[in-house]
């Protein structure tokens, strides 16, 4: 059974409400009722202004790790093209196939790293930076993020991924492309590939 009452409503939302009820299948009533019926409900939930500006604060946070990350990988990129095409000579037409094969092995295990350590969790670079700014503070500058060296982890980083940094801890040396000669012997590697 339904009862009929009567309400006095703003002309505004009496505007909004005879907009919203030209939709096909919609009606005054039926829209009225749901939005009571949401709002009387106990069990919806609502969210105070206290709760939202905590998540908005949180939130914040980690779009301000991740514009730190971000500059980190710039930063890692730009260094390793500037050098990399300071370094290396071109090559010979006749060496260019056998170069292609190598580099496309190098690449396939490099992706398996970087798969590995995504999945694991734990950000090389940050790894290392912290490690770093741990031992050798002289190589970061005093006053890079109001005194922070770059690299450090947000307290909400550790917080939900405490294996994400690892600085008492000497480091598991790996290489992205397992060869001879190109950081000493690493785990794992044979040292019998050749170039």
């Amino acid at each position: 059974m339904k009862r009929k009452i009567s309400v006095q409503l703003s002309e505004q939302i009496v505007d909004r409400l005879e907009t919203a009820a030209e939709r096909p299948g919609a009606s005054k009533a039926a829209i009225v009722e749901a939005a009571l019926e949401r709002f009387l409900s106990p069990e919806t939930e609502t969210i105070d202004d206290a709760t939202l500006l905590r998540r908005l604060n949180w939130m914040s946070g980690q779009l301000e790790q991740l514009e730190r990350d971000l500059r980190i990988v710039n930063e890692t990129v730009a260094l390793h093209a500037r050098y990399h095409l300071t370094v290396t000579p071109p090559l010979p037409q006749p060496q260019q196939r056998a170069a292609c094969a190598l580099g496309l092995e190098r690449f396939e295990e490099f992706a398996a790293q970087v798969g590995k350590r995504v999945h694991l969790g734990t950000p090389l670079m940050r790894e290392t930076m912290h490690r770093l700014s741990a031992t050798r503070p002289d190589l970061f500058a005093p006053d890079v993020e109001k005194g922070a060296p770059l690299g450090t982890p947000s307290a909400e980083t550790d917080q939900d991924n405490p294996a994400a940094t690892v600085v008492d801890k000497e480091p598991e040396l790996s290489a992205a492309a397992r060869e001879d000669g190109s950081n000493g012997g690493f785990p794992g590697d044979d040292c019998s590939s050749s170039r």
